[in-house]
């Protein structure tokens, strides 16, 4: 079958013929793979600024965003059936297992030594099939086939806010994202269907697509300073963000970072002590964020997700990959077609 893949010998991306994945335990599920959603993290994998393929091979099959369809499941899964869709979770826990694996936080693992599918360790899913295990794969109704392919990197934006909402405690007279990226709309529409007023951050023009997708939920948007929030989430990708994040957080607020880079700069030690600011670093997430995935995707406005989304043929890797687009925040590569 094909598959999308990073060669880490010759350091390039292809299409390549893999082996078709076999289902061996009663756990296990076979699906077609419809769709794949691109993001930074890809894009840094085809610059070969991370990742590695699995242990004795040379290539990494990518992909880490996709919705799936079940071909056929072992006599030991009980929910799932031919024809439903699921979207699966990326990282998969050490062995052994550190505490935090064991209780079903694989996101937050302290031995380091996890995989992720697509990522580290593990093929991904650009590519015609695949098997996971039941525990690793969420069920998604069928009206979210359009939309479906959010899921994952919605799970991301759901775990920073259920931290940052457990951090404040009480309720957030405002937030504020950082970046008009697929993170940062989806978290402003997250907040806002909590009924939290958000202000959106960017460079974009109040004209750019992102900025009317965010300003049509209800968003405020600026591109100069921006307010003082209770919650601030960076998803902008960059170390400037993440001072900012840091700047503009209100007494007792809370600042998730999502992707800010290192960076060297001063750092307000004394703010955040005297006004009992805190300050979360995220990364993945676990099976509840996946879950509160689904759930918010079915109450969101559909145009609004849908408008995120731009759907290109599975052979235009190269030049989504290497290059991205403007036509919309999210690009993704219709396998299924």
């Amino acid at each position: 079958m094909r598959a999308v893949a990073l060669d880490f010998h010759t350091r390039s991306i292809e299409e390549r013929e893999v082996a078709e994945p076999v289902r061996r335990r009663e756990d296990e599920v076979l699906f077609r793979v419809l769709e794949v959603g691109i993001c930074g993290t890809d894009r840094a994998l085809a610059r070969f600024e991370l990742g590695r393929p699995p242990e004795k091979e040379s290539h990494l099959v990518i992909g880490h965003e996709a919705l799936g369809e079940v071909l056929a499941a072992g006599a030991g899964v009980k929910n799932l059936r031919r024809g439903d869709l699921v979207a699966p979770a990326i990282r998969r826990a050490c062995r052994p297992s550190c505490r935090f694996c064991r209780k079903r936080r694989r996101d937050a693992c302290i031995s380091g030594n996890y995989t992720e599918r697509g990522i580290i360790g593990a093929h991904g899913y650009f590519t015609d099939l695949a098997v996971d295990r039941k525990g690793d794969l969420i069920k998604a109704p069928p009206g979210l086939r359009s939309i479906g392919v959010l899921i994952e990197p919605l799970s991301v934006v759901e775990k920073a806010i259920r931290q940052a909402l457990d951090a404040y405690g009480d309720r957030p007279r405002r937030a504020l994202v950082l970046g008009a990226g697929p993170i940062g709309i989806l978290a402003a529409l997250v907040l806002l269907e909590r009924r939290i007023p958000v202000v959106l951050h960017s460079l974009e023009s109040p004209a750019s697509r992102r900025v009317r997708i965010a300003a049509s939920a209800g968003a405020g948007y600026t591109r100069g300073d921006p307010p003082e929030a209770d919650i601030v989430i960076e998803a902008a990708g960059a170390a400037a963000a993440g001072f900012l994040a840091v700047r503009k957080l209100a007494p007792s607020g809370v600042a998730v970072i999502l992707g800010a880079h290192n960076a060297r700069g001063s750092f307000p030690f004394h703010d955040l002590i005297v006004g009992n600011r805190k300050i979360i670093g995220s990364v993945n997430a676990g099976p509840h964020a996946f879950e509160d995935a689904v759930s918010d995707l079915g109450r969101i406005g559909k145009s609004n997700l849908e408008a995120l989304i731009e759907r290109v043929p599975r052979g235009a890797f190269r030049k989504t990959l290497l290059s991205g687009s403007r036509k919309a925040p999210k690009i993704v590569h219709v396998l299924d077609a």
